[in-house]
């Protein structure tokens, strides 16, 4: 699984990048990731005319190049790209190779959103992970969009992988019901209604809330 969040701290002539991966220096004015997607979703980086891959520059302060053969994007800023936004905007791009069309990716720029990739090769053989993503996927994507409504998040499932993004606790919640379906077999029926009663407990909880009868605190 992936689920990343990133700080900065300045050093003399440049700055760490933290991660929940591991921490690297970035020597002042030097920027560079490389991201490799499939060659089936280099277009939708690249955009009509290139529009989206200019949307993208413009949005992070970044140069982005694209090799259509073998899927690598290189982004590169310089001394006035935000590192952070410059680290979101790799996951913004990751996020596009798993399937997330560029305005869903692009709530990995806000603070308080995160992607999840589930890989389901580290779990499942090729012919289970034809099964349970169907499971996952629905008919007509059934499925999918009921995880996505009762979890607040988006979802994608593409290739081998999984991939969620939403807020801190939506992405956790979801991560939960989407193992229980593919890992554990449980029944859609089971898993919508614990989802179901959660949603409603958290509406009680956040009118409760609102109207002052309890407090963040008491929960």
């Amino acid at each position: 699984m992936e689920f990343i969040t990133v700080t900065k701290k300045n050093l003399p002539g440049g700055f760490i990048l933290v991660t929940d991966e591991e921490d690297f220096v970035v020597e002042e004015g030097v920027l560079e990731e490389e991201v490799k997607i499939p060659r089936e979703r280099v277009g939708v980086v690249i955009g009509r005319k290139g529009r989206t891959k200019k949307r993208l520059e413009r949005i992070a302060n970044v140069k982005i190049k694209v090799n259509s053969k073998t899927g690598e994007v290189s982004i590169r800023g310089t001394s006035e790209t935000d590192p952070l936004t410059f680290y979101r905007m790799a996951k913004v791009v990751k996020a596009i190779g798993r399937g997330f069309d560029p305005d869903t990716a692009l709530k990995l720029l806000r603070d308080d959103y995160y992607l999840r990739i589930i890989n389901l090769r580290e779990h499942l053989g090729r012919n289970a992970i034809r099964r349970q993503k169907a499971r996952l996927i629905g008919t007509g994507g059934s499925a999918r969009k009921k995880l996505e409504s009762l979890t607040d998040t988006d979802i994608r499932i593409y290739g081998d992988t999984v991939s969620i993004i939403g807020d801190y606790e939506s992405v956790e919640l979801a991560t939960r019901a989407i193992e229980r379906l593919a890992f554990q077999g449980s029944p859609h029926s089971v898993v919508f209604r614990d989802l179901e009663i959660n949603r409603r407990k958290k509406k009680t909880e956040k009118l409760l809330r609102e109207l002052g009868i309890i407090s963040d605190e008491e929960e």
